[in-house]
């Protein structure tokens, strides 16, 4: 049975959803059955009729365009990093970018206590920083082991190996149930190599 996530579109195969999304990082409650996705060649008639309220507004939500991005925070000598598909511009002046960040999740802690995280827009060649950064949690190991990174200014850890990279202080936040939507103002950014930008879509298809 193929199990879809509702936030970031992973697709999952077992008799039962996984506890947690490895890419977003929400718990199994946000999987729904993908079988309605093997519609086939029905017409999209005859598929709105099979599809009930709760799985159309699942594949509304599935057709948004999602990138994929390492976000990164540090804290009294600790230093962690999740995959994430939520990180869009706000505003252009000053720059304000903004994150969602599951609650249960490490990033989460450190980011709440430091009031500061990082961006990195990965690469179509960043497949492995997005296993390592999204399938473990950062309270059992240390994912920035044996990869290349800096330190940024802000103190924050961030991957060598990606196009840029954003350090934001966070000047607001909302509660939105499972995760916490930080606004953050950018305060210092690199650009570290040419390339087009990973999305959750190329992920999946060439994973």
């Amino acid at each position: 049975m193929k199990w879809r996530c509702v936030i970031c579109g992973y697709i999952h195969e077992g008799d039962n959803p996984p506890e947690t999304c490895p890419v977003c990082g929400v718990d199994s409650s946000n999987f729904v059955t993908d079988s309605f996705n093997n519609a086939g060649s029905t017409t999209m008639n005859s598929v709105q009729t099979i599809l009930s309220p709760e799985e159309a507004i699942v594949k509304a939500v599935q057709s948004i365009s999602y990138g994929l991005f390492i976000i990164t925070a540090a804290y009294n000598g600790k230093d962690n990093g999740q995959a994430a598909n939520t990180c869009f511009q706000i505003t252009s002046d000053p720059v304000q970018i903004a994150i969602g960040i599951n609650k249960k999740n490490y990033t989460h802690e450190l980011i709440m206590q430091s009031g500061r995280f990082g961006v990195s827009v990965l690469d179509q060649k960043g497949h492995d920083l997005v296993r390592r950064f999204g399938y473990r949690s950062g309270k059992e190991t240390d994912k920035f082991d044996g990869i290349k990174a800096h330190r940024g200014s802000s103190g924050i850890m961030l991957p060598d190996e990606v196009l840029t990279t954003m350090e934001a202080e966070v000047v607001n936040s909302m509660d939105t149930g499972t995760h916490t939507l930080f606004l953050g103002r950018v305060t210092v950014a690199e650009v570290r190599s040419t390339g087009e930008p990973m999305t959750y879509a190329y992920f999946r298809k060439t994973k």
